[in-house]
């Protein structure tokens, strides 16, 4: 992997002169509806045009901070980027808690559609990369947009969301220690609920039975009494966890696309995921598409486990980074 410049620069004390001319950044305001999206363009250094790629969220509030380190090795390749603030998070309006799967895949196309009218960027290369949600995010905005011209999804999509919730669950109560009868137990109560969530349908007796585990022992590792909505639009916004599919969709993708799974992710299926896939992707005819495990890896890809000790968030797997750069290398600056 390339030395990074913002690396070298801190080395030899020359930080701010030398990333200065690496790569250059701007603060730029989107308009999807009613939601002003804020965000940050990295352009690598010359006059271009240059490939480009939108950075995707994950779950939950996230900005666009944790994507600022890819933006700078991205430009070192001659990448630009556009990675913004969640609606509801940093300095992004709207909320991404009343949001729909829909709404955040019209903010990823916003964001798609401001790259492509840039005259710095190649309007004809210009992609997602996305972790986790983000993965069924850029899936559903393919059906939005007719220029995507690559995605890089790590640890995402593939399977469904209701799939993969409930994998997540069995792991947290396997681990946890429970047996097999209250894993059993406490899944179909997980079930009652993504049945409620699918239909509308019995939202009493879904909180009755809510409120009845709370008295169980694995009751900590669910906690669904956090996630059910209060209104019948919160229901509805929230619906499509339980419900959609993204395989038609998917297997629409001729794209070159690059998915990195994580072998001991413990929040989305590994095996299933990479078979989900890659059954998609055959269905679509894509030629171009690949499909690489990291064995030791847990979900985005890092090192979580006994074996990391340190302060703050665990390292990325051995690779990782070199063939994610060497990828887009081959598939989008060099194309």
């Amino acid at each position: 992997m390339r030395l990074r410049y913002r690396f070298a620069c801190a080395f030899v004390g020359l930080l701010s002169l030398v990333s200065d001319a690496a790569w250059a950044e701007e603060e730029v305001s989107l308009e999807n509806g009613l939601v002003t999206l804020a965000g940050t363009l990295t352009l690598p250094p010359g006059p271009g045009p240059h490939p480009a790629v939108v950075f995707l969220h994950g779950s939950g509030p996230v900005t666009r901070e944790g994507a600022a380190p890819y933006a700078e090795s991205f430009a070192e390749i001659g990448l630009a980027s556009l990675r913004f603030d969640k609606r509801g998070t940093g300095t992004s309006t709207g909320s991404w808690v009343s949001s729909s799967l829909e709404d955040l895949a019209r903010d990823a196309v916003t964001a798609l559609d401001y790259l492509r009218g840039r005259p710095e960027i190649d309007s004809d290369r210009v992609g997602f990369w996305g972790v986790s949600q983000a993965g069924w995010v850029a899936v559903r905005a393919t059906a939005l947009t007719h220029h995507l011209a690559f995605m890089v999804i790590i640890s995402g999509g593939g399977v469904s969301p209701y799939e993969s919730e409930m994998y997540a669950y069995r792991v947290a109560l396997e681990e946890a220690g429970f047996g097999a009868d209250e894993v059993n137990e406490a899944l179909a109560t997980v079930d009652l609920y993504m049945d409620y969530m699918r239909t509308g349908e019995g939202r009493e007796a879904t909180a009755a039975a809510i409120e009845a585990s709370k008295q169980k022992p694995w009751y900590p590792q669910v906690r669904l009494d956090r996630i059910l909505p209060s209104t019948e639009e919160g229901r509805e916004r929230w619906s499509w966890v339980a419900r959609w599919d993204p395989a038609p969709l998917a297997e629409l993708v001729t794209c070159p696309v690059l998915i990195l799974v994580g072998g001991r992710d413990r929040l989305a299926p590994p095996e299933a995921s990479i078979a989900a896939w890659r059954d998609a992707l055959v269905k679509a005819g894509n030629p171009n598409y690949r499909i690489e495990l990291f064995p030791e890896a847990g979900h985005g890809i890092r090192m979580w486990g006994s074996a990391h000790h340190g302060e703050g968030r665990p390292p990325f797997a051995d690779g990782y980074l070199e063939l994610m750069h060497e990828w887009l290398e081959a598939n989008v600056v060099a194309r």
